[in-house]
């Protein structure tokens, strides 16, 4: 069945910066997604701890439990396995992958390959103009891109899908909000209260009464969240 809408969260620490989107989809220029990671060389030597070589495991609750309404993207998609997930479960829907390293794009693609609905883009996520087509974009999933990009892009994060998503589409994704970086991300941790005030002046948060279920090693550090755009 589909998903019943919850009640927002409550702010309750000292307000972040206000988000303003007014412009076009296309016109918009947002900070790059660079930082200090060099996320190719990481693919190249194998390391890549968050590549579980299958979907994360809400993905399978989410393909059951929510209408998509449009496109689906994929931010930092990786080789592609939610990507995969949620193209065979929607073939009517185009399913855009977006990653910056052209090794994760690559096997993506061969991941994929047998799927028409798919789209896989060596792009800038926050640079519009290198992928978005003005099609219209009802869910967008959200798994270890939030937390890989440095905390001073994320008001350009929330830009992006708020400009992204119309309204009634849906962010939903696994996000690190109960881990201790230590600092020394990535993965960079958001506490509740961050996210709730960097995403609701242009979103309703909603907690799923759903057990959250995640991979070995990462039990306690992540939640899923729910968000539909007003």
């Amino acid at each position: 069945m589909p998903f019943l809408i919850g009640q927002p969260l409550a702010a309750e620490t000292a307000a972040l910066p206000d988000i303003t989107i007014d412009c076009d989809h296309n016109e918009c220029i947002f900070p790059l997604m660079t930082n200090e990671v060099d996320w190719e060389s990481r693919y190249g030597a194998a390391d890549t701890p968050w590549d579980k070589g299958q979907a994360h495991p809400m993905v399978s609750h989410w393909i059951a439990n929510i209408e998509v309404d449009g496109a689906i993207v994929v931010p930092g998609c990786g080789r592609g396995w939610d990507l995969r997930a949620w193209a065979e479960a929607h073939p009517q829907h185009e399913v855009i992958g977006i990653d910056l390293a052209p090794s994760a794009v690559l096997s993506a693609r061969e991941n994929c390959a047998d799927l028409a609905n798919v789209e896989i883009i060596e792009a800038d996520f926050f640079a519009l103009p290198q992928w978005y087509r003005n099609q219209k974009i009802g869910l967008i999933w959200e798994h270890t891109c939030f937390c890989a990009i440095p905390p001073s892009l994320r008001d350009a994060y929330v830009a992006t899908v708020s400009q992204l998503l119309s309204s009634g589409g849906h962010l939903i994704g696994a996000f690190f909000t109960d881990m201790d970086d230590g600092g020394q991300g990535p993965p960079w941790n958001a506490a509740m209260e961050e996210m709730e005030q960097r995403f609701s002046p242009n979103f309703v948060i909603e907690f799923p009464d759903v057990e959250h279920r995640t991979f070995a090693g990462r039990e306690g550090e992540e939640r899923t969240i729910v968000m539909r755009r007003m």
